[in-house]
């Protein structure tokens, strides 16, 4: 038999049911506890509230799953940008020809090695091997398969980046003059022989070295990018160099010039002239990635157009894995200061070539105990570049370790960065008429091929992309409640209504419900002593 207390408590939970069904803000509940309605009507109202509570279920959930997973949207800033607020690009040129003849004739002497090697002799002197190959690190892969030998040629130094140098063209005699913003400047201020996979470049309005790479981390026995000498009396530009707006007028001209006799066909093949890269000044050019082809005897005209995009502040509070990118306190690379995705895929590819091959190219960051790799590992070093970038070709064998080292590298794009569309037209120089008119016959245009390249912004104001906030805690809040407002007419202050129907109303009955059957009992009591006392 029920307690007195189980009785109340039974009593309170079925007063405070009944009172939240006649009262509550819900839809639908009213209809639960009603004594005029029939069980099948109770029964039909309790299934349309509970799939009403279930879509309105599904529906948050899936608001929930794309404000979790694509909370970040790029769209284009509301206003326009002008070119003169942002960094004329870096320019990177690099000839197709490594040396000049007169220092190394590549191709005799690799057909003189060639016929030592099969007549077993040795007659070619070991400065002159040592030299063959430190420039065969440049050459193309077709110049490796047929004079592969090379490679099994004994050697005494490991020096490839001092012979380069030695053998390298003269920077002065390359690029013969500079036009920026109409204006002829000091090509010495703004131009760095930069180091690359293609050997020695020369770079226009690149940030210094010691703004790029981290200067504790890397090797001493070289530096990455070296400035040209300037004027005594003349302070080096360190900073680059803003846009100062559109048009021809307001961008650079270069001026190119090359010995006919240096060009060599057997190194880089047949396609001569220069290799082209336009990228952000704080990135570290990998010219063999992507570039633009210019070919000798030519005039080249390059419209570029800037695909620059952003982060707003509002999207810099969500995590990397939501955002998409880095900025640069979040992603630390080991020989780099600016985080951008191109130098980070360059550490990348730069810890993938010594974990497999023991050694890195000799263009790439290193400490002081990671060696270079000689030219007997060219191969490795070549398999090493597709395997990072195809990491998943079916046809390659896989290797698991590897492939944890390439997802660890996670190269997800800078949340600043910017990008060129480039347009170009080119037209041939007639030089020999020119020089002729203008009476300049020492020049000798049949020693030189002369090529001009003409590098400017298309429009002066571009349309900037930025990340910002799709989906914030307001929007997901708003959702939620259209849709409890749309199934069930559900608002705030009904949440708070069936909080205070499970907290506190049950208390407030409990004593009400406790004093009437104290009331209760007290009178029964009364009325059994008056009758007792009335028999008496």
């Amino acid at each position: 038999m029920p307690t007195l207390s189980g009785r109340l408590r039974q009593s309170v939970q079925v007063e405070v049911f009944r009172e939240y069904c006649a009262n509550s803000s819900i839809h639908g509940v009213r209809y639960f506890d009603r004594d005029e309605r029939t069980t099948c009507e109770r029964f039909w109202w309790l299934v349309v509230f509970l799939l009403s509570m279930l879509g309105c279920g599904v529906m948050i959930y899936k608001t929930y799953v794309k404000w979790n997973q694509t909370p970040i949207i790029v769209t284009f800033s509301e206003k326009t940008t002008p070119v003169r607020d942002i960094y004329f690009p870096a320019i990177t040129i690099c000839p197709e020809t490594k040396v000049h003849a007169r220092t190394l004739n590549f191709t005799a002497e690799i057909e003189a090695l060639l016929k030592d090697y099969n007549d077993n002799n040795a007659t070619s002197d070991q400065e002159s091997i040592e030299q063959l190959k430190a420039v065969a690190q440049l050459c193309n892969m077709m110049f490796h398969s047929n004079y592969e030998f090379l490679q099994y040629l004994n050697g005494t130094k490991d020096d490839v980046v001092g012979m380069l140098k030695n053998l390298s063209l003269s920077h002065h005699d390359t690029i013969q003059g500079c036009v920026y913003s109409n204006q002829f400047i000091l090509c010495d201020d703004h131009l760095a022989t930069t180091l690359t996979e293609e050997g020695l470049c020369y770079t226009f309005n690149m940030m210094p070295e010691e703004d790029i790479f981290r200067q504790t981390s890397l090797h001493t026995e070289y530096t990455y990018t070296e400035m040209w000498y300037p004027v005594p009396g003349h302070e080096t530009v360190t900073e680059p160099m803003y846009a100062r707006g559109a048009g021809l007028h307001a961008g650079l001209t270069l001026f190119l010039r090359q010995i006919k006799e240096d060009v060599d066909y057997m190194c880089t093949g047949f396609s001569q002239g220069y290799k082209l890269m336009i990228h952000d000044p704080g990135e570290y050019p990998q010219v063999s990635m992507r570039n633009m082809r210019i070919p000798f005897g030519h005039e080249i005209s390059i419209a570029l157009k800037p695909q620059m995009i952003v982060t707003s502040p509002s999207a810099a509070d969500y995590s990397w894995e939501k955002r998409q990118c880095f900025f640069n306190h979040e992603r630390h690379l080991r020989y780099f200061k600016i985080y951008n995705q191109e130098n980070c895929e360059l550490e990348c590819l730069t810890n993938v070539t010594q974990a497999i091959c023991g050694c890195v190219r000799f263009s790439m960051p290193r400490s002081n105990d990671t060696k270079v790799c000689p030219l007997s590992m060219f191969r490795c070093m070549y398999d090493v570049k597709w395997i990072v970038y195809d990491i998943d070709d079916p046809e390659r064998p896989v290797n698991e370790k590897i492939t944890a080292m390439v997802d660890r590298c996670n190269c997800l794009p800078a949340c600043s960065s910017i990008s060129y569309d480039v347009e170009t037209t080119q037209t041939t120089l007639d030089l020999e008429k020119f020089l002729r008119v203008n009476r300049r016959r020492y020049y000798r245009p049949d020693k030189f091929y002369i090529t001009t390249i003409a590098i400017y912004f298309k429009e002066s104001y571009f349309i900037t992309s930025k990340r910002s906030e799709l989906y914030g805690w307001v929007d997901f809040l708003a959702n939620c409640g259209g849709l409890l407002g749309l199934f069930m007419g559900v608002s705030i202050l009904s949440l708070l209504e069936l909080c205070y129907y499970i907290t506190i109303r049950p208390f407030s009955v409990r004593k009400r419900l406790g004093r009437l059957d104290q009331r209760k009992a007290n009178e029964v009591h009364n009325s059994l002593l008056a009758v007792v006392t009335k028999t008496e």
